[in-house]
């Protein structure tokens, strides 16, 4: 509600997608039930997001919007988050746009990701919670700074997916620095964990291609990454690094090995 009560597009694409995560929905206890109930909350007041909204002098977003929340599209309204956490409910005209981005993406075609991308689009999720951005952050082809510049403006650069893999941590997978940038700049944060705990820096030792990785780990260092937790499997990204042959990434990260990343930032 404070979201929109100051207008703040950004955050309140952030806190509504996290009810799209088991984490936050509870969806296996409740299924969709609780994600509802909290898209409809209301104040004391007996104030809805999009009645603060209006209040506050932000009525331009009801075009957009949902009756009960102002940055709510009508699509996330419909969304429906099954007990298994798996995502339903776009209507054939939003599948078909997201079918497209996602076609587009996943064949390196920027242009036309440009052309096809949208406010209303570009977070429209798969069945496993992954949007238009992750998909081109993904694909070391779309790593046009142009073509960064325009997703994060459209889409949220903090989304994550049903399995909490960020648009960030599929960047650092593919050694896509340009996207990297984009969304670091954009809000992503350099320390979010994924499946097995695993950080961007993490994702960026174990699968980005040897040629790129030291590239897109200097630029999560850079923007503050955390060199030092273990994962899921008791391994840090250093580990990982030498373990999968990423000598340059290795060599980055020993720099840093044994150091705290508290007191070395201080």
């Amino acid at each position: 509600m404070e979201a929109a009560r100051t207008g703040s597009w950004k955050c309140a694409k952030h806190l509504l997608h996290l009810l799209r995560q088991p984490r936050f929905n509870f969806c296996m206890k409740h299924g969709n039930w609780k994600r509802l109930r909290e898209l409809g909350e209301k104040d004391l007041k007996g104030r809805t997001a999009s009645g603060l909204a209006r209040l506050s002098g932000h009525s331009e977003l009801a075009s957009y919007s949902s009756p009960l929340c102002p940055f709510c599209s009508i699509a996330e309204m419909r969304l429906v988050v099954s007990k298994g956490g798996w995502i339903s409910g776009l209507t054939d005209q939003e599948e078909a746009d997201r079918q497209e981005l996602e076609r587009v993406a996943k064949a390196g075609d920027s242009a036309g990701l440009r052309r096809a991308a949208t406010r209303g689009s570009c977070d429209l999720p798969d069945d496993e919670g992954r949007t238009a951005l992750m998909w081109a952050a993904q694909n070391s082809s779309c790593g046009y700074e142009a073509l960064w510049e325009q997703l994060v403006q459209l889409g949220d650069p903090t989304c994550v997916d049903i399995w909490a893999a960020s648009c960030l941590h599929q960047a650092a997978s593919a050694g896509n620095s340009a996207a990297a940038s984009a969304l670091l700049a954009a809000g992503a944060s350099a320390n979010a964990r994924g499946v097995w705990e695993s950080t961007a820096l993490m994702e960026a030792a174990i699968y980005a291609p040897p040629s790129v990785a030291s590239a897109v780990g200097r630029v999560l260092l850079d923007s503050g990454a955390d060199w030092s937790p273990k994962d899921g499997r008791d391994r840090t990204a250093l580990d990982w690094a030498t373990q999968k042959g990423k000598s340059e990434l290795a060599e980055l990260l020993r720099v840093f090995d044994g150091e705290n990343f508290f007191v070395e930032l201080l």
